[in-house]
């Protein structure tokens, strides 16, 4: 029993060191939460974002304000101003972590929306993601929402571009920007010529860059 109970004690020591400092992380294009510490990847969870009419707010923000089984108060688009309370029909589902005033991190009562653009700008959650998410961050908690729809990577002696459905319309990916992305790689790597952009809204990876010789 005493071994045991020790067991527990270191368990639970090295969970509150694996967490000591957390960040989470949103790409928007990516449809996905990432949760760091000290740079480090340490869980990831889908989401659903903004719509294009109804846009999540990028830049650097905090956790203000948690709340568990939050009444859902309809906003100004709403003709029924009447509060939801907490249960299977609230849209917030089971947790609220606000980042910005009337932004959060929040669940859903439509679990089939999750890795969708359909939100008012939040950022909604599958409730068990939610709730666990809403043990391992607290307020304060940075909060890096940003919009970047491509995405260099090195696999296999390599460099691979991601490129990521543009769902805000910005039109900001050219050739000229992976050429900016590249400069970093540039002294490891060479950088193809017979590659192009696609110009659809699907996902594609692209290998762009070869280990140079010599």
């Amino acid at each position: 029993m005493r071994i045991l109970m020790m067991v527990a004690l270191l368990l639970s020591y090295f969970q509150a060191v694996v967490w000591a400092s957390p960040e989470i992380r949103i790409n928007i294009p990516e449809l996905m939460l990432r949760v760091y510490d000290n740079g480090k990847l340490v869980k990831e969870y889908p989401v659903a974002l903004g719509t294009s009419y109804e846009k999540t707010p990028v830049g650097n923000y905090k956790i203000s304000y948690k709340e568990q089984n939050p009444t859902w108060i309809p906003g100004s688009g709403f003709s029924d101003k009447t509060p939801v309370p907490p249960g299977p029909d609230n849209p917030l589902g089971s947790r609220w972590m606000e980042f910005s005033p009337g932004y959060g991190i929040h669940g859903t009562n439509k679990d089939w929306d999750i890795q969708y653009p359909v939100s008012g700008g939040c950022i909604r959650m599958h409730n068990t993601d939610v709730e666990e998410l809403y043990e391992l961050v607290d307020v304060e908690t940075p909060v890096t929402v940003t919009y970047q729809t491509l995405i260099l990577k090195e696999r296999n002696k390599s460099i691979y571009l991601t490129v990521l459905p543009d769902i805000y319309h910005n039109n900001d990916a050219s050739k000229a920007k992976v050429s900016e992305l590249f400069k970093p790689y540039a002294k490891k790597y060479k950088l193809l010529t017979n590659w192009d952009l696609p110009n659809d809204q699907v996902r594609h990876e692209i290998k762009i860059g070869e280990r140079g010789k010599g």
